[in-house]
Formats: C-alpha cells, sequence, structure tokens
C-alpha cells in the first residue's frame, strides 16, 4: 500500500515538472515569434503626374529589447476579400499592369537591422512612367524578420519565424488625370420576419472604377407611418478596384411590431455620386403575442363559466324562493 502510494506521489510530480517545462517552453516560443515591431504610417495616399520622380517616408520602429534584422521589399498588393484584406504579390506578372506600381520603386536597401528602442527611416523613390494611365496604383514597403538577430555584443542566433512575418506600409498611389469613379449597391438584405430586434442589415458595394471609394453615409430604419426608430452611421471603409465591400449595421432595440423600412443612403466619389436602396421587413414576437392571446381566451373563458355558474345559481335561488311563495301562499289559503 505504501508503496503504490510512493509511486502515486512521484507520477504526481513528474506531470507537475512536465506540465511547468511545458509552460515555460511556450512562453520563451511566444517570445521568440512575437516581435514588437510598429511601422508608420501604417497607410499613405499620393498624388503623382506621369513622369514625375517623388519619395514616401516610411519608418519601422524596434520596441524590443533584441535587433531584429531581415528583408525590406516593395510589392504590389490587391484586396480579393470582401473585408478588404490585402494580398502582397511578389512576382511582377501575378497583377495586372493597370493598378501595379512596385516596379516604379527604388530602395537604397534590401536588408535593414533596426536596433532595440530604435527607429529606421526609409525612403522609397517613386518614378512614375511617362505613359502611366491615370487612376489607382497600390503597392506596400514591407519589412520581413528573417536571418540573422543579434542579442548582445558579439553574439548572433538564427531567428525563429516559423510563421511569416511582415510589417507593411500601404501606399495608395493617384496618378493625375480623370479617373473612373462607378460603384453599385449589389445587395441590401435583411431578414424577412423577425421575432425580436434589432434588425441585422447587410449591405454590399461594388466598385467598378479605377481608384478605391470610401462611401459615407446612413442605413435608417422607419416604422410603417413614416416615423424614424433608429439610424446609424455606414462605417467608412476602403473599396479597391474591381472588389466589393460588406457594410453591417444593427439598428432598433429588441422590442419592435410591424412592419419597417430600411434605407441605405450614400455618397461615393469626387462629383458625390448618390447610392440608394430600401427593403422592407416584419417584426412580430409572436411566441408573446400567442401567450397574451391564449392568455386572454382563458380569462374569456374562465369568467364566461364563472358568469353562467353564478347565474345558474341565482336561477336556482329565484326558483327555491318561488316555491317558498307558494308554499306560503297555500299556508294562507288554509
Amino acid at each position: 500500500m505504501k508503496k503504490t502510494v510512493q509511486i502515486s506521489l512521484i507520477t504526481l510530480a513528474f506531470l507537475a515538472i512536465n506540465f511547468t517545462l511545458s509552460i515555460f517552453h511556450s512562453r520563451q516560443i511566444n517570445a521568440q515569434t512575437t516581435l514588437p515591431l510598429t511601422v508608420a504610417p501604417a497607410r499613405q495616399e499620393l498624388l503623382v503626374d506621369p513622369g514625375e520622380e517623388t519619395a514616401v517616408i516610411i519608418k519601422f520602429l524596434n520596441r524590443g529589447d533584441t535587433s531584429v534584422s531581415g528583408l525590406l521589399k516593395a510589392a504590389d498588393f490587391i484586396v480579393e476579400d470582401k473585408e478588404g484584406s490585402p494580398t502582397f504579390l511578389e512576382e511582377e506578372t501575378s497583377i495586372s499592369p493597370r493598378y501595379a506600381a512596385a516596379s516604379w520603386v527604388n530602395l537604397l536597401y534590401d536588408r535593414i537591422t533596426i536596433a532595440p528602442k530604435d527607429t529606421v527611416t526609409i525612403q522609397a523613390k517613386i518614378k512614375v512612367p511617362q505613359d502611366a494611365s491615370p487612376g489607382g496604383r497600390y503597392f506596400a514597403i514591407f519589412f520581413e524578420p528573417g536571418g540573422k538577430i543579434t542579442e548582445g555584443p558579439g553574439e548572433e542566433t538564427e531567428a525563429e519565424t516559423p510563421i511569416t512575418i511582415r510589417l507593411a506600409g500601404l501606399i495608395y498611389l493617384r496618378v493625375a488625370g480623370p479617373i473612373e469613379e462607378n460603384a453599385y449597391l449589389t445587395q441590401l438584405t435583411v431578414p424577412r420576419f423577425l421575432e425580436y430586434g434589432p434588425i441585422t442589415i447587410i449591405a454590399e458595394i461594388s466598385n467598378q472604377g479605377n481608384y478605391h471609394l470610401r462611401p459615407k453615409g446612413t442605413v435608417t430604419l422607419t416604422s410603417v407611418f413614416g416615423k424614424k426608430v433608429d439610424e446609424e452611421i455606414l462605417e467608412e471603409q476602403n473599396i479597391f478596384p474591381e472588389t466589393s465591400r460588406v457594410f453591417k449595421n444593427r439598428l432598433g432595440g429588441k422590442w419592435l411590431f410591424g412592419k419597417y423600412k430600411i434605407e441605405l443612403n450614400a455618397v461615393y466619389g469626387e462629383t458625390g455620386k448618390v447610392l440608394t436602396a430600401s427593403v422592407f421587413t416584419w417584426v412580430l414576437p409572436w411566441k408573446l403575442i400567442t401567450i397574451i392571446v391564449v392568455t386572454i381566451i382563458v380569462i374569456i373563458l374562465l369568467i364566461s363559466l364563472l358568469y353562467h355558474h353564478l347565474k345558474k345559481r341565482e336561477e336556482n335561488l329565484e326558483e327555491k324562493i318561488e316555491e317558498l311563495e307558494e308554499k306560503l301562499e297555500e299556508k294562507k289559503s288554509e
């Protein structure tokens, strides 16, 4: 029995040591893969003329206690999803030249080291071709940690980055000239029937122009009588050329009843083009209504039963009274 207890205690101690070591090891891994780097500005817009030579400044800040080395690159990017997430394209042939501009960029360095608590300022020179067509061009200057990290004087170790980390400053170039601004509201949907609010509205706006758009507007909820119930501002988001963006809003409180109109009104572009659409929905708390109706019916039935019961008792009493009166009359006549 004592031997069994000792084996159990040894096993528990071994498991506790393993658990502690695993926590310590996971913290080491997190410390190695989490790099306290910052880029500024995160995005910038620049208007350029065909044939112009200009430059942008990007700063990379290392807030950590060790130096970080890595690659510095310029790459075009596109947005393929409806959430606005950029995808870097490092192959020159993988993007339409209509929106590419990374080939116009010249970086003085292709590799940098950022000292602890220090900032590296990068100047990216841009040479716009003379025949560049008007519209939007999109690229990024990004820093990709990798290679050797200096831990102390004369000490270097290989960086462990199992997951590729890229810190990017996005550049939105606009080549001067007439641009195409065409946006379409491809979707405005709400549930056709709801039991309770609030009402979730999903709108999708498609940009078929050649420059990114940032629509501004509101989504309004009104009752069937035309009374404004709620209103929200449409979140301002960039919509890149040949892509769509989804906007979500929630209007109204929990307690709504009846038919409602949801209307989206927005403007976009330099000339203030208008987007507008409306849909309808019903909000009926049918379970609550059913409970109330059933309760009312039950109350009416109980009242009716009670009324008939009391009426019958009254009729019985009247009959008894009549019988007593007849008997009294008979005694009087005798």
